[in-house]
């Protein structure tokens, strides 16, 4: 939902009008057999646009980052543009508490690997959200997950903690490469296979690091690839419907009945749960931070119209 204007997706939109939902992370954009150099079209200038990125994590083209490149770019491409539409909703947000901390803009491109930008995604190990946090990370940054809200699916309130989250690993290691590796293993994981490597250095430390970890890099670059040049290879966001692209998200302190706001704004509850997938129940209780209601913009006037009645009411 946007909150202040992001020229990167004005700038997608602007090819879209020129030219005429996944549950899952981006685990099932990666490959595992051998691609050779050929497989990826337009190669070389690939490989010359990726050496210009602005990146802040070096960016090294090997095997890795061209197996998630081929699939992004070719036969996964349908899928991708599903992304880049949802990028247009989430990115925004992203952008926003990046720079309210002073980070590099680029790590907006974390949530395209980590769930494909679906804020209801969940793994099988518990991870939810666009970030993906289990439950132990979602607490301990302060979100709330009880029987009738889950923050971490909450595009807001997950992105705040997750920033934040990610300045810390910063601090602590010292490098946005290590940062990123921590926030993919866990700082302690990462920590047994630097002293295991004796060096900081991600070539030096990469075989002690799991599996996954070891292509967390690559992925991120390819997917910060796709973010500046996806359109270069003929691709277009499949953009979301008209009430989730124009939906605006204000902070309500009061208890919430989706039944009660369906009634006033008109808006059916299938789509009110859809703009709010960190409401576990219909009806949430009153709390002292407050929860993020998200509502197409054209709604929040009904809305509070009821609430200023509601007051009035002797």
């Amino acid at each position: 939902m946007k909150r202040i204007p992001c020229t990167l997706a004005a700038a997608w939109l602007a090819v879209a009008q020129a030219g005429a939902m996944l549950p899952t992370g981006l685990n099932h954009f990666e490959t595992h057999h051998a691609i050779s150099p050929t497989s990826l079209p337009d190669g070389v200038e690939i490989k010359n646009r990726f050496q210009q990125m602005r990146s802040p994590v070096e960016p090294v083209f090997d095997d890795d980052v061209e197996a998630c490149l081929l699939r992004y770019l070719t036969f996964g491409s349908k899928e991708t543009e599903k992304m880049l539409g949802r990028a247009i909703v989430y990115l925004p947000t992203i952008e926003h508490y990046l720079d309210m901390n002073g980070m590099p803009e680029q790590l907006k491109f974390i949530p395209m690997v980590e769930s494909a930008l679906v804020p209801y995604a969940v793994s099988t190990k518990g991870a939810a959200g666009l970030w993906q946090l289990v439950p132990a990370t979602g607490t301990s940054l302060g979100l709330v997950i009880d029987e009738s809200l889950d923050e971490r699916k909450d595009p807001n309130r997950s992105t705040e903690a997750a920033v934040k989250y990610l300045k810390r690993l910063h601090q602590r290691f010292g490098s946005w490469e290590m940062a990123l590796l921590a926030y993919n293993c866990g700082p302690s994981r990462l920590n047994r296979a630097i002293r295991q490597a004796g060096s900081t250095n991600f070539a030096q430390v990469k075989p002690y690091l799991p599996r996954e970890t070891q292509r967390y890099l690559a992925r991120f670059l390819a997917a910060s690839y796709l973010g500046n040049y996806f359109e270069l290879h003929g691709l277009m966001p499949s953009f979301p419907d008209d009430q989730w692209l124009n939906s605006m998200a204000a902070r309500v302190y009061g208890a919430l009945s989706l039944s009660n706001i369906s009634k006033t704004t008109g808006l059916d509850l299938p789509t009110l749960r859809r703009l709010n997938p960190g409401f576990k129940k219909d009806d949430l209780p009153a709390r002292g931070n407050g929860v993020f209601l998200v509502l197409p913009r054209n709604a929040w006037k009904s809305y509070l119209d009821s609430i200023h009645r509601q007051v009035l009411k002797p």
